[in-house]
């Protein structure tokens, strides 16, 4: 979460209420936002929601006109409604959560929870056993079928901007002036073409599922911040309503998991047989899904790959100097190595989702570039920002063909017949040999884009034309 200090060195003017709400709406206009919805979450809450008008991103925002300082102690109950209504979006849905206020106590507090390059995570762990302390028992009753990721998720899309009434609506006249982030059409989403085309893609479906479930009865003390720790992080496993689900028998959990359950007590259940029936639909979904990106990061990791959770999962290859060198290649493609102009390294990773289409289960591996500063921990900060900036690929053309190599190359590494993990790890862990996958080459659909910048002009302008006239076609 970005802090935003959008004040001067000057005596500002304290406004409250109304009239701060309404200069934050005049500031988000213009960043190109427009107002969709006021204070419709709940009756305890003042939130107004804007919506991107070229990108269609929500944001919901909370103005506090608070001249003495806003601490996240005195934002608590607030903070847990918004972050309900945050996880009740689905994931692609879900909103970037802005704090408006005029100034900020408990500075080093806001920090720790909420600063991506700082974060205190321990804090983080009581700031969120302490929201149900802090609620009432509605909200404590939904806080409970939540659990710490989820929560640092919400933590990572909440921005604070700090600035009193004078501050805000100086910077909304500034961009009214400069029009920076005016509506541009280029940037706006239109229909696709009406034609059917086949497309590649990056879809891996689950042809055959594991055998066996576990459901295994937890300890007192287990919740998610002990249950999932560096040990287990990669294991097939999903803490739900105080049972642990496992692909992996208790006797073969790491340590760190088997001392917060119960190993003789548990249930087994046909796997394929549960993602079918078991639970509530909402619920079930979101217990196979993590258990399969599970077996994933688990076939990764003994792989010598790792795993970075900041935003979803994404898994990238290590890259180990002394077994390495300065590149680390899988075939004649290379999956890590280290930059001529940079001290740092560059990987080929993919993040990982896992998507239910039509009653069946696929892996969406999105190709993406990390960088770290030695091979395996992430860099961050500016730094980072520039390293983006300056490998971007989007910078260069004949995107499709390298990521669909680099694709080949995940299919390679991560499901081919023979892993690591099948010979460190033997018979122990059936569940990764059980499980198989075939990479979907080739999808029919009813509509295509623009085959070139030309007919993408010609869409934009019929678009924009018809939008001038009102949606009347002439």
């Amino acid at each position: 979460m970005p802090i935003y200090n959008l004040y001067k060195e000057r005596e500002g003017t304290a406004r409250r209420g109304e009239d701060y709400k309404e200069v934050v709406i005049e500031y988000m206009e213009g960043l190109n936002y427009m107002v969709e919805r006021d204070s419709a979450f709940h009756s305890t809450l003042d939130d107004i929601q804007f919506v991107n008008k070229a990108t269609g991103d929500k944001v919901v925002a909370e103005a506090k006109a608070y001249s003495t300082g806003l601490s996240p102690n005195d934002f608590r109950d607030e903070l847990a409604r918004y972050f309900l209504e945050y996880i009740k979006q689905p994931q692609p849905h879900r909103f970037d959560f802005y704090i408006f206020t005029e100034t900020l106590s408990n500075d080093q507090l806001w920090k720790a929870l909420f600063d991506r390059d700082i974060t205190d995570n321990q804090k983080l762990v009581d700031f969120y056993k302490k929201l149900k302390d802090s609620v009432n028992d509605e909200v404590v009753d939904r806080l409970d079928d939540t659990d710490v990721d989820e929560f640092r998720d919400f933590a990572i899309d909440t921005h604070v901007f700090v600035g009193t009434y004078d501050d805000l609506r100086q910077q909304a006249h500034q961009l009214e002036k400069t029009e920076r982030f005016q509506y541009e059409p280029y940037l706006h989403s239109y229909e696709p073409v009406s034609e059917e085309t086949e497309y590649a893609t990056n879809l891996f479906q689950v042809t055959r599922y594991p055998e066996t479930l576990y459901i295994i009865e937890t300890t007192e003390e287990a919740e998610s911040a002990r249950v999932y720790n560096y040990n287990n992080e990669a294991f097939p496993i999903k803490l739900h309503e105080r049972k642990l689900y496992s692909l992996v028998h208790p006797d073969h959990l790491p340590g760190s998991t088997r001392h917060y359950i119960h190993e003789d007590r548990f249930e087994t259940r046909e796997f394929e047989e549960f993602l079918r029936t078991g639970a509530q639909e909402e619920e079930r979904e979101n217990i196979v899904r993590s258990l399969l990106r599970g077996i994933f990061t688990l076939v990764a990791r003994d792989n010598d790959c790792l795993i970075d959770r900041e935003k979803g999962t994404t898994v990238y290859p290590e890259l180990d100097r002394k077994q390495h060198g300065s590149e680390r290649k899988l075939g004649r493609s290379w999956v890590a190595k280290e930059l001529d102009s940079y001290p740092d390294v560059i990987h080929r990773g993919v993040k990982v989702r896992v998507r239910r289409y039509a009653g069946e289960y696929y892996y969406v591996l999105l190709p993406t570039q990390v960088f770290t500063s030695d091979g395996r921990r992430p860099v961050t900060g500016e730094r980072k920002s520039r390293l983006q900036n300056d490998f971007s690929p989007n910078r260069f053309h004949a995107q499709n063909s390298k990521y669909d190599r680099q694709l080949r190359v995940w299919e390679e590494l991560l499901m081919s017949d023979q892993t690591q993990l099948d010979r460190f790890m033997g018979e122990k862990i059936p569940v990764v040999k059980e499980l198989e996958v075939t990479r979907v080459d080739s999808l029919s659909l009813n509509v295509r884009p623009p085959k070139d910048g030309d007919e993408r002009d010609e869409l934009i302008e019929s678009a924009s034309d018809l939008e001038n006239t009102g949606g009347i076609e002439q």
